[in-house]
């Protein structure tokens, strides 16, 4: 059993549990949106793994099913519930909101996977550490843009549905089922282009950036355009947002203690610089976000105490 390993897998589960016992609070609905995205995890990984065959997972985490480690499913369901928190904060309407969520979601993946490849987490098969983004494939992150994407647009369907019928809400529990199919529609072409525009190992960079153009405008347009809504002040919402942060902050410091601690600093100082600029940017989305719920819950009460007065 490897430490290192076992501290990761200890910290996910207790932000798990902090994120459940907080979604309880808040509903039966947010509770199992973060049960079924933990569920959705640990079917992508598995699924992945038996499917694509691209890579694999150290056999020193200390729990897994089959090949897929229980830590890995528990971190995916506070990346995709922590990302569609901070979405709501920022007022993203419906119809917008995977596509910024997605955004929120792989800004993470681009910061750590290099550096967990280096830590043994997983190994991707046919690349080496000098391939792709520093041993990372194209398809990874072209991947988590539509494993995010997917998932919440589910979600976020079927928790306008459920609002009018609350027996809809056990249905989430299936939700990862159709997130995963919607999840191979994408990378269908993905595997057909890549070979044919960039066919090196790791490659389809072209593919993935013509993705990313297409979700940072969508993105752009939802967060700052002026068809925008209003940020969701419901129950505990500032806690749930702090949250969020504090998730994607404990993320972020773990693998930048993983890159100073293996010496990665002169080995791959871009890699780290990427790194700390992503962490940066988490200080004016954490200041957006909170700025637009705190005005929300400021116009709710002004509101509601206009209506005791009437």
């Amino acid at each position: 059993m490897n430490p290192s390993h076992l501290a990761i897998e200890l910290g996910a589960a207790a932000f798990f549990v902090l994120a459940g016992w907080l979604a309880l609070r808040r509903g039966r609905l947010p509770f199992l949106e973060l049960v079924s995205a933990a569920t959705f995890g640990l079917l992508l990984e598995e699924a992945d793994q038996l499917i694509f065959e691209t890579y694999h997972y150290s056999p020193e985490f200390a729990l897994s099913i089959d090949r897929a480690p229980i830590v890995i499913g528990l971190t995916w369901a506070l990346i995709i519930a922590g990302a569609m928190r901070i979405t709501d904060a920022l007022g993203v309407r419906r119809r917008y909101a995977p596509f910024v969520d997605a955004l929120l979601a792989i800004l993470l993946d681009f910061a750590f996977d290099a550096i967990a490849i280096r830590m043994g987490l997983w190994t991707w098969r046919e690349m080496t550490l000098v391939q792709g983004w520093f041993g990372v494939p194209a398809g990874n992150f072209y991947a988590w843009l539509f494993v995010t994407f997917g998932f919440s647009l589910l979600t976020r369907w079927l928790r306008e549905a459920a609002s009018r019928r609350r027996s809809l809400e056990w249905l989430q529990l299936l939700v990862p089922i159709p997130a995963f199919g919607l999840l191979l529609l994408p990378l269908l072409p993905f595997v057909v282009l890549h070979p044919l525009i960039d066919p090196g190992p790791g490659g389809g960079w072209p593919i993935l950036a013509l993705a990313m153009v297409v979700f940072l405008s969508v993105g752009a347009w939802a967060v700052w355009g002026p068809d925008r809504g209003r940020p969701n002040g419901a129950g505990d919402a500032i806690v749930d947002l702090r949250l969020a942060h504090a998730t994607r902050l404990a993320i972020h410091l773990v693998f930048l203690a993983a890159f100073a601690g293996l010496g990665m600093i002169n080995s791959a100082p871009i890699l780290g610089a990427v790194a700390v600029a992503v962490l940066a940017l988490e200080l004016p989305i954490g200041i957006l976000a909170h700025r637009r719920l705190h005005a929300a819950e400021q116009r709710r009460d002004a509101d509601g105490r206009a209506t005791v007065d009437a």
